[in-house]
């Protein structure tokens, strides 16, 4: 707890500096493979034709993923998890984004993680939709994007959810609960293709890096 909130103070600090006009795109792979913040998974999937590798780094834990999108509401993906003190395993997931009639700015997303079965088959339902930036924050925070959901397997059966801080044009400041520990770290969008996340991951330091392709 007290590296992240470290880390949240220096972020915050760092606000005016990375301030900026335009926002890049930033999805990226959370450390079990679908897209979202670090570990939690949100609503969002890579659209049609366009696939991401993506690897995390961290001490008990290492991944590489590669997720790939289809018809711009599939997303589909494998993960090899790279375990201190316990086998190494490979997993499957999958995840079907739905945006209600009239609700732009609201997405469902409803997934499972290890659909085999090869660590613990995880299934989860997220909402993802935007909140007004207040007033005083709008010469820092462009947007701010909230994450809400239930996780069964990995999250516990608990709530889970998270929010993003658009900075400007390349950073995001990032929060999540994944039903016991609270994370938080910067994202980093270079381009339209490349990531870089770095935090702190269940009292843990992180950095994770993706690479987006099309098809």
């Amino acid at each position: 707890m007290k590296k992240l909130i470290a880390f949240a103070i220096y972020a915050v600090c760092a606000l005016p500096v990375l301030a900026q006009s335009t926002v890049l795109p930033s999805r990226s792979g959370t450390i079990f493979g679908p897209t979202g913040l670090f570990s939690v998974p949100t609503a969002d999937v890579l659209t049609a034709r366009k696939f991401q590798i993506g690897t995390h780094f961290g001490r008990d834990l290492s991944t590489v993923a590669v997720n790939a999108g289809f018809a711009n509401f599939v997303e589909v993906g494998v993960s090899y998890l790279d375990r201190d003190g316990a086998d190494n395993r490979t997993i499957a997931n999958a995840k079907v984004q739905f945006i209600p009639t009239g609700f732009e700015n609201l997405k469902i997303g409803v997934g499972v993680i290890d659909i085999a079965k090869a660590v613990e088959r995880t299934g989860y339902l997220m909402v993802t939709t935007r909140a007004k930036v207040p007033p005083d924050a709008e010469d820092t925070v462009s947007q701010i994007i909230l994450h809400a959901g239930y996780g069964t397997g990995l999250f516990r059966e608990k709530i889970i959810g998270g929010a993003e801080g658009v900075l400007g044009t390349h950073w995001r400041v990032i929060l999540e609960y994944d039903g016991d520990n609270l994370n938080g770290g910067l994202r980093y969008s270079h381009d339209n293709y490349l990531r870089l996340q770095a935090g702190i991951l269940r009292n843990q330091l992180f950095f994770s890096a993706g690479y987006t392709l099309e098809f």
